[in-house]
């Protein structure tokens, strides 16, 4: 399943990512890791304000 993922910068800017596969925060709370269709992003997590993603995702 892909999804929409959003993430806010500490300096707002804005990533949108239309065709997330997954995402995790590290079990050490320092980054972000994103997968989609054609990379993986690994954000540190003192750069991120805020994360958001399409709630569909979530329906029973």
């Amino acid at each position: 399943m892909q999804y929409k993922l959003k993430v806010v910068f500490v300096d707002n800017q804005e990533l949108e990512l239309e065709q997330t596969e997954k995402h995790y925060i590290s079990d050490d709370l320092e980054v972000l890791e994103v997968t989609t269709k054609d990379e993986v992003l690994i954000i540190p997590m003192k750069q991120i304000k805020y994360v958001s993603c399409d709630s569909k995702i979530f329906k029973n």
